[in-house]
């Protein structure tokens, strides 16, 4: 680290004199430990490269007798590479690295071995380089270390090619003796300074509720880190929170290093941590979150983020006393998902690495959450995450069929903006807008490139109320199902749900939701306030098909009134529901839906609405009504499958299945099963409401659950309606052990 330092100095220093400086282009300092091979207990070799990519080892013809023999990197001193006792010759290879664009470049390393051992022969450290791929050169200082040397800095300089590779070999032949690679360097000759660009340097940690502390001062501070290769100067840079600016002092940030920004009244708290600077004014960090910009001397915008306490995702942190870290130091986008709570004990790492720094790369694509006309020629888009804001104005990255590119964009965020057209959109014509190159902040694609836009009005029956439960079991909740029989896209940020009071008029109106979500045609949409208290109690086979909603009007168990409104307060559909509409064949009718048979006739004619079969589980919340009107058939028609089943779970013909497909809704079951002797066995359902469609299965128990005997069994099925209707069906089956 010293070592370091100084370097560091001596860079900042010629700056000084002259504005130019040394420009690192390349560096391992093997700040990862436990990486390469080591003995076992069998004298076998263990290897482990995950994630090193700047360099790999070659190793033929040694020995590593057991744990303590090795070549990896250490934790020691900061990190280094080592090898110990390995009875033959290592070779490490750094990554070819491009040069191309330096006149000149230096190498430079260390070269350390510890231990009493002198042999030249089989202690030593060998540097070399290869330029665009040809042959080795050995290093023009120190190229070759060996026997009892201490450490010797390696230095090849005056290179000049396409790519440089760094080679190193390396013997040690006894367990007390070390041979070190450390600190290696590839090093531009001097040249200008170059300016800082955006993320150069980036806010890495924050304080913002440094009470009651953990073991870290009550203080807070913000952390800067110098991600480039070159040091910078933060002479009349900008800290500005929540749109107000205050000056930054003039510091030196060295590259790899950090900066503590704080009030004047920390700044000797924070000293002992690392460099620290206060800021005049410092007007501290909200505990909740803000808006914190980073610019250089021309208000260039060189770092910005707006954190939250939901960053922590952590209660007790939450509460104060611990930092928030800044996961991976090089992704600048989606900045929720790269910041987590500190979890070093002390409560934070001011001035030291994160203790949840990780690679940690964004790799999602942002998507468009919707694209809406909200006039006659504008179109406002939002997208999943900020994107890159100067693609986000190109108004050739837009088309939208005849109508071609926007005349006009206006930009809200790096989330949300309008397109204007020069011409109207047509009411009811579906548009496809095409979007080309935008990505995110990171350079990930839009996931898609094109989408549906439709200028519409919502008139009456666009949408029909479908389906309603209004007296759940304890612990469920109300929801009211909607159908979109129309070919329009339904903004659902322009309806409305309500109910009527005593004077009829309508009341309790509730908006479905503040976001302009698109509904696609022929598609179902279950509307309550708590998924999780309906969820538990039906089949739910989409999802995507609910929308909760922050309030619903309410339902009374024994009538009441369903209105659909749009943004106009214009009825779109009204349903008037009665406890009686249920089957009268139903003791009880808590927890079973109403749900409506056909879209054609009218919400409140008369039969057009049957209580949800038995089959589906008394409601089919966001998917089709199991009484939903099918073709007429005329005569039920009732299938029975197999003739002879063996229910032993070998995945052939393991059940009894009777199947009905009827003409209409309202019809009930009763079915029963009988023995050969025409003994009462089991009643497969017994005045059960049955759908338009569905099946019964018997597995061949009896009623208490006891597998019946092989045999000859008798079938019956009886299917009334309540207009009288009545329908008889009968059956014989084998029950058999096996096939």
């Amino acid at each position: 680290m010293i070592q370091r330092f100084l370097k560091i100095l001596t860079i900042v220093f010629t700056y000084l004199v002259n504005p130019a400086y040394t420009q690192v282009i390349w560096q391992e300092n093997f700040s990862v430990p436990e990486k390469g091979i080591q003995g076992d207990e069998t004298g076998g070799i263990i290897s482990d490269f995950s994630g090193i990519t700047q360099w790999n080892l070659e190793y033929h013809d040694i020995s590593l007798d057991n744990p303590g023999d090795y070549a990896k990197t250490v934790s020691t001193s900061g990190g280094r590479f080592e090898a110990c006792d390995i009875d033959g010759e290592v070779i490490w290879y750094s990554e070819w690295i491009d040069i191309s664009s330096c006149e000149k470049v230096m190498v430079e390393l260390t070269a350390s071995e510890t231990g009493s051992g002198a042999n030249q022969t089989t202690k030593y450290l060998k540097a070399f380089f290869q330029l665009d791929h040809k042959q080795e050169v050995p290093f023009h200082k120190n190229h070759e270390s060996k026997g009892n040397w201490g450490s010797n800095p390696v230095v090849a300089e005056g290179l000049k090619g396409e790519s440089l590779r760094i080679i190193c070999r390396i013997s040690t032949h006894y367990s007390s003796d070390k041979v070190i690679l450390d600190n290696l360097m590839v090093i531009s000759d001097i040249g200008p300074l170059p300016p800082v660009k955006p993320f150069d340097i980036v806010i890495n940690e924050l304080m913002p509720d440094p009470y009651p502390p953990v073991e870290l001062p009550n203080a807070e501070f913000i952390e800067l880190l110098n991600n480039s290769n070159y040091p910078v100067c933060t002479k009349n840079w900008k800290l500005r929170i929540n749109h107000i600016s205050k000056n930054i002092q003039s510091n030196w940030i060295a590259p790899g290093e950090c900066l503590l920004l704080c009030a004047t009244g920390a700044l000797n708290e924070l000293k002992p941590y690392g460099q620290a600077s206060n800021v005049v004014g410092f007007q501290g960090l909200p505990n909740r979150g803000a808006q914190i910009d980073i610019l250089d001397e021309k208000g260039n915008l060189i770092d910005h983020i707006e954190y939250s306490s939901t960053w922590y995702d952590h209660h007790e942190k939450e509460n104060g006393g611990w930092s928030l870290e800044r996961i991976d130091p090089f992704r600048h986008c989606h900045q929720k998902e790269n910041w987590q709570a500190s979890q070093h004990p002390d409560g934070g790492t001011p001035g030291t690495s994160n203790s949840v720094m990780a690679n940690n790369p964004d790799l999602i694509s942002p998507w468009i959450k919707w694209a809406v006309p909200v006039s006659d020629n504008e179109l406002e888009l939002l997208f999943s995450e900020p994107l890159d804001i100067l693609k986000l104005q190109e108004k050739e990255n837009y088309s939208l069929g005849i109508l071609g590119n926007p005349d006009k964009i206006i930009l809200s965020s790096a989330t949300k903006i309008n397109l204007h057209f020069k011409k109207s959109f047509q009411e009811n014509k579906i548009y496809t807008l095409e979007i080309f190159n935008l990505t995110d902040e990171c350079s990930n694609p839009l996931f898609q490139n094109h989408c549906k836009i439709q200028r519409n009005n919502i008139e009456p029956y666009d949408i029909l109320i479908n389906e309603l439960l209004f007296n759940p079991f304890p612990g469920g909740k109300d929801y009211v199902e909607i159908y979109n029989p129309s070919a329009k896209l339904i903004d659902m940020s322009r309806l409305l749900l309500a109910t009527r009071d005593k004077q009829l008029q309508p009341d309790r109106v509730s908006k479905l939701t503040n976001q302009r979500k698109i509904w696609k045609p022929k598609c179902y949409l279950a509307l309550t306030t708590d998924t999780h208290a309906v969820f538990p109690w039906f089949f739910i086979p989409d999802t995507c098909n609910f929308l909760q909603l922050e309030q619903m009007p309410p339902f009374p168990n024994t009538e009441g009134y369903v209105l659909l409104l749009n943004e106009k307060m214009q009825i779109i559909d009204e349903f008037y529901y009665q406890e009686k509409m249920h089957s009268p064949f139903l003791g009880d009718v808590e927890g079973i839906a109403l749900e409506r048979v056909s879209f054609t006739s009218n919400t409140n004619a008369p039969g057009n609405w049957q209580s949800a079969s038995a089959w589906s589980g008394y409601g089919t919340p966001g998917y089709e009504n199991s009484q939903a009107a099918s073709e007429a058939t005329g005569k039920p028609q009732i299938t029975f499958i197999p003739e002879a089943f063996s229910p032993n779970q070998d995945g052939f013909k393991d059940n009894y299945i009777i199947r009905y497909k009827l003409g209409k809704s309202g019809f009930v079951a009763n079915i029963k099963i009988f023995d050969a002797s025409g003994r009462f066995v089991q009643h497969l359902a017994k005045n059960e409401i049955l759908g338009t469609f569905g099946e019964f299965i018997w597995n061949g128990e009896d009623e208490t659950g006891s597998r019946l005997q092989p045999g000859v069994y008798v079938v019956t099925m009886e299917i009334f309606h309540a207009n009288g209707e009545i329908h008889r069906f009968k059956d014989g089956v084998v029950l058999t052990e096996k096939w």
